[in-house]
């Protein structure tokens, strides 16, 4: 528990000290705000990637955790009535939260002013993800609206784990990425259970579906380790 007393410290008062986020915060500009503000912007996370998370943050000393708060971009939107929407990091977010972290940097990337256009401005921007793990479509009313309830969504793991392979990339900087992959792979394994115990043999076989031509539609397809080392054929 020191080690998280001293994150939130770094987090809060570190040598990167920032202004706090209003309404009015510029486009590009970076700002302190607290968790318990940043609605999530997509259905869930991949709950062991947040305890891996939890785990190696909990290892780095203050000087690379301010260094990593620095370089781990937490993208935010601001809504016409000045709220805080979270379009990435959600898994790293959580991760703090769950240490008892209270405040977040983040960098703002679009105030929108519209109300009626605001989500259809959000997911042409790829800036909110409303299908849930299985791709069935979402309402914003459906999202949680907290980053502490965020559900396990076990194929985002594997997604999630997939990309950091090397198996398929982030396109253009586009976020959500993961979430198609995750579907993908959900539908093509028969929703088989992923968990902690099983990980490795879910991902041995994430890792032949990904180079597979039947995932070319795919966003981020081929990934570097699929062209160094393409599948047989008739695989």
């Amino acid at each position: 528990m020191r080690v998280w007393m001293l994150l939130a410290c770094v987090l809060s008062q570190g040598a990167w000290a920032l202004a706090p986020c209003e309404k009015t915060s510029q486009v590009g500009s970076w700002c302190e705000v607290s968790i318990d503000q940043l609605h999530p912007t997509q259905g869930g996370v991949g709950q062991l990637q947040v305890d891996t998370t939890v785990a190696e943050l909990a290892d780095k000393s203050e000087k690379q955790l301010d260094k990593l708060m620095k370089k781990k971009e937490i993208p935010v939107v601001i809504a016409p009535d000045g709220g805080y929407w979270l379009v990435d990091r959600h898994h790293l977010t959580k991760a703090l939260w769950q240490q008892g972290v209270k405040e977040a940097r983040v960098k703002v990337i679009a105030r929108l002013q519209d109300r009626a256009s605001f989500w259809s401005q959000m997911q042409n921007n790829h800036w909110a993800w409303l299908k849930d793990e299985r791709g069935q479509p979402l309402t914003p009313e459906q999202l949680p609206g907290h980053i502490r309830d965020l559900p396990d969504y076990p194929y985002r793991t594997l997604a999630g784990l997939l990309q950091d392979a090397g198996y398929f990339s982030k396109q253009d900087q586009v976020y959500f990425v993961e979430f198609a992959w995750a579907s993908w792979l959900g539908q093509q394994m028969a929703w088989q259970p992923v968990n902690a115990a099983n990980l490795a043999e879910r991902l041995a076989e994430a890792k032949r579906l990904a180079c597979n031509s039947k995932a070319s539609a795919l966003p981020g397809y081929p990934g570097k380790q699929c062209r160094l080392n393409p599948p047989r054929s008739g695989s």
